[in-house]
């Protein structure tokens, strides 16, 4: 996949089909747009071509408004994966709020990409205070020699998937609702760093990651959850809170890692959300919260420990290996 960062680095020598948006999350009605888009490049001899942004275009006019879903390079992998032969990514910025409709649609869309046809969601807005819509485009397509395709939200059980839900479903702990929605695990990754190694004096030694604060985070509470360092998938069970019952005051993201005993300070670490097994609690005493993480321990291996390992020999990346035990759970619900 060609990627490009700047508009000014573009002039094709040949035709394209274009999908524009955001695609926060690249939840299952962007991979609509995606996919429509791929489709009708292979059938008409064109390039396929996503244009999106490298920031949410809501924090251009209200900074840090919008938690992001996806990051920046797990966003492009996803959309690589999918097959999309040219990612462009440029920054959402002055330009983007002051240029027309028509300029839009001549400069950019027909000058620089050679549009030939553009697929589009139905409330896809562009330019200068939003006057650009899908009747809009339509218009103008007219006069450019090129064609739109609205595509109707997706559906699921009654209502459209759209990121504000898949945000507040996560930002709620209803990892399960995220999963559904985006397709695939929600997961945070960061470098895993020292902690108060609170959990190693109990027996149960947790990696404390340093997560990007311009993510969404999942509610307060303990998860099942899968670790990836290294490329190597793990069971684990993943605590977001304070750590009260120890007198915790900041916010941390940690995970005891099932059957695992290594030194991996300064490496990064994956973790995708499975389920939320309880809330937060504080306990009287540490052996009160020790019971807790025994019971905690033995949920995520009773449910997960087995799957993992008869997927653990898939050959490919870990992303293979998660996407087979996801649908494997699936299909058990």
């Amino acid at each position: 996949m060609k990627v490009y960062k700047n508009l000014d680095d573009i002039d094709f020598p040949f035709d394209t089909c274009v999908t524009i948006g955001n695609f926060d999350g690249v939840h299952k009605g962007h991979q609509t747009l995606i996919n429509k888009t791929i489709k009708y490049s292979r059938e008409n001899n064109l390039k396929s071509v996503v244009f999106t942004f490298s920031n949410h275009p809501v924090n251009y006019f209200k900074p840090g408004h919008v938690k992001n879903i996806i990051s920046y390079k797990e966003k492009y992998e996803v959309i690589e994966r999918m097959g999309v032969d040219i990612y462009i990514s440029i920054p959402f910025d002055e330009s983007m709020t002051q240029i027309s409709a028509e300029d839009y649609v001549s400069k950019i869309l027909v000058e620089k990409l050679h549009v030939k046809k553009i697929v589009i969601g139905h409330d896809f807005t562009f330019a200068r205070q939003r006057e650009g819509n899908p009747e809009v485009l339509k218009e103008l397509a007219k006069k450019n020699n090129f064609d739109v395709e609205v595509v109707d939200p997706v559906i699921m059980e009654g209502r459209r998937i759209s990121s504000t839900d898949i945000r507040r479903a996560i930002t709620e702990g209803d990892v399960v609702e995220a999963e559904e929605l985006l397709g695939r695990y929600f997961a945070v990754e960061g470098e895993v760093i020292k902690g108060r190694q609170i959990g190693r004096k109990l027996g149960f030694p947790t990696a404390n990651i340093q997560y990007d604060n311009n993510m969404v985070i999942p509610q307060i509470g303990i998860y099942a959850t899968f670790a990836v360092i290294d490329g190597e998938v793990y069971c684990g069970a993943t605590s977001i809170g304070t750590n009260p019952t120890v007198n915790g005051k900041n916010l941390s993201i940690e995970t005891y890692i099932l059957d695992f005993d290594e030194n991996i300070y300064g490496k990064d670490m994956r973790v995708e959300f499975i389920e939320k097994m309880r809330d937060e609690i504080k306990f009287d005493g540490v052996e009160g919260l020790k019971l807790q993480l025994e019971k905690d321990t033995k949920y995520v291996k009773e449910n997960y420990f087995e799957i993992l390992n008869k997927n653990n020999n898939i050959s490919g990346d870990y992303k293979v290996v998660i996407e087979n035990i996801r649908k494997q759970i699936e299909s058990k619900k």
